[in-house]
């Protein structure tokens, strides 16, 4: 089997079904009906290794569901499986010609990128002719260009994103033209590709920092390439781990380090930030910089790292920083009843959102190579808030004793109609989900709102708030319904002894603008 034609067949068909089923994450979304008969079916049918069985699975969905709302994500899936099993470039060409003879709008657009994509990572490629291979994959980029001059390619698609699509796959085209330039040998067409693509605006993520490698690998450029795949080992791409390794070892001279040093790109930021420099007769604002993210959520990833910048950048003096996990797309172990709590306390119905001082911020989210252009966003609208004059100015402290965290606060002075929340946070949690992030920041255990008129004192019971975490996710384990027979394979509801904040804000209840806030850590 074709790994890399199967997980991009699987990743399509998720897509698919991800947006024909999408809804708010939470309690609130176990309401919706249940998905149609074949859905079961379909996400059996795609994890299916062997590519004869799967394909003869999909056509048997096909004869038995003609009008199911995933037709396309059948057929496509059909195709890829004939591509995988095709033993020669000439039957992989012919299949991909039929193919792309029944494109129609959109599919106009995107057939020229993944056909192409499918001829370089075909398992029978290094049997193929690399001129061949690579002339196909010109003209597939020739097919591309007038489709993107074609306004019937945008069929459906809001006018207002129609340039952003017409960037993005030419862009990608123009990274794979690289990849088949460097396939067939030609090292300065494949540079001229890629300096196309970053000049066009293309993201310098994993796929670029690969290719980049690759490049720079056949002109001898050996530790240039090694940083480039070590870049891309981040994001588990590909193989380039074990190049980088190879690489390593070439000019070490041993393998002693690499593992380590591979952490250190693991947890570093991909950017960096100019030094924060606080304001001149600076009067007490700390602004509130909320995340609701999930650690399946692809698009997470640039949100993500942007506010591991805004964790790194500014002290919690001036922002403190609250991340939610949430079940969207998929499940997310790091969930609680507290996250839910905030979740509905927005309306928040996708990931990432961001929220500072409790007004919705952000144009969404990205990749990696996306993570240096959100911490700018976030910060363009952090730092004006800091100059205000607060209506009120809570402090806090908090203390570990045993399983209980003790917290002294005080409110400031009384604001009408405001909560008062208390937030008990984890500095790191560590966990590879499905979008690649492994070490994540200022992640939300707990949550209480008390009484600003009461006593000056709270807690948190971390054996209590653990218990709680744990039916919680045993309850949706067991009302998930979007993924078949659902089991958590790691619950991440322990909370460690140290390495705690608590978050003390001040919320109006009726415009939810965030008054001020106060960050202790946990001694």
């Amino acid at each position: 089997m074709n790994v890399h034609l199967h997980r991009a067949t699987a990743a399509a068909l998720l897509v698919i079904l991800a947006l024909a089923l999408a809804g708010p994450a939470g309690a609130a979304a176990q309401a919706r009906p249940a998905p149609p008969p074949e859905y079961k079916q379909l996400v059996a049918a795609y994890n299916i290794p062997d590519a004869a069985a799967r394909l003869k699975e999909f056509e048997r969905l096909k004869m038995a569901y003609p009008n199911s709302q995933y037709m396309e994500a059948i057929e496509s899936s059909i195709v890829v499986a004939k591509v995988e099993l095709a033993v020669t470039l000439d039957a992989v060409l012919g299949l991909q010609k039929d193919y792309m003879a029944k494109g129609k709008g959109p599919a106009r657009l995107q057939n020229p990128v993944v056909l192409a994509i499918q001829l370089l990572k075909h398992s029978k490629s290094a049997s193929f002719d690399k001129a061949e291979v690579l002339a196909a994959i010109l003209a597939y980029r020739d097919a591309l260009a007038a489709a993107a001059a074609d306004p019937a390619s945008y069929e459906g698609i809001p006018a207002n994103q129609r340039d952003f699509l017409k960037a993005q796959v030419l862009n990608a085209m123009e990274l794979t033209s690289a990849r088949a330039h460097l396939n067939a040998g030609d090292a300065v067409k494949a540079t001229a590709s890629l300096d196309a693509y970053k000049r066009a605006g293309g993201q310098t993520g994993s796929n670029y920092q690969y290719m980049l490698a690759g490049i720079k690998e056949s002109t001898g450029a050996i530790q240039e390439a090694y940083e480039a795949y070590l870049a891309a080992a981040v994001d588990d791409f590909e193989d380039s781990a074990a190049r980088a390794k190879t690489l390593y070892v070439k000019i070490h001279g041993r393998p002693d380090g690499f593992e380590a040093a591979l952490a250190a790109r693991l947890k570093a930021l991909p950017f960096h930030p100019e030094p924060f420099a606080p304001p001149a007769g600076w009067k007490g604002k700390v602004v509130l910089a909320e995340l609701f993210t999930g650690s399946e959520c692809p698009p997470c990833v640039g949100a993500d790292l942007g506010f591991d910048g805004l964790v790194e950048t500014f002290p919690a003096k001036y922002v403190a920083v609250l991340v939610y996990h949430l079940p969207i797309p998929r499940p997310d172990p790091m969930m609680n009843p507290a996250t839910e709590a905030r979740q509905d306390y927005y309306g928040v119905g996708s990931t990432p959102t961001v929220v500072i001082d409790g007004v919705k911020s952000g144009s969404g989210g990205g990749s990696r190579a996306m993570a240096e252009a959100k911490f700018a966003e976030y910060r363009a609208a952090i730092e004006p808030l800091l100059p205000a004059l607060p209506a009120v100015v809570p402090t806090v402290r908090a203390s570990l004793s045993g399983d209980r965290v003790n917290v002294s606060f005080d409110p400031g002075e009384a604001v009408p109609e405001a909560v008062y929340n208390l937030v008990l946070v984890q500095d790191e949690q560590e966990h590879q989900g499905g979008n690649g992030i492994v070490f994540h920041k200022m992640v939300v255990r707990d949550l209480l709102t008390i009484d600003p008129k009461g006593p000056r004192t709270a807690r948190f019971d971390l054996a209590a708030s653990e218990k709680a975490a744990d039916e919680y996710l045993s309850a949706f384990e067991k009302s998930y319904t979007r993924i078949p027979d659902f089991k958590w394979e790691v619950r991440r509801h322990v909370i460690p002894r140290r390495g705690l904040k608590v978050v003390f804000f001040v919320q109006d209840r009726t415009t939810l603008k965030v008054l001020n806030a106060a960050v202790a850590e946990v001694r």
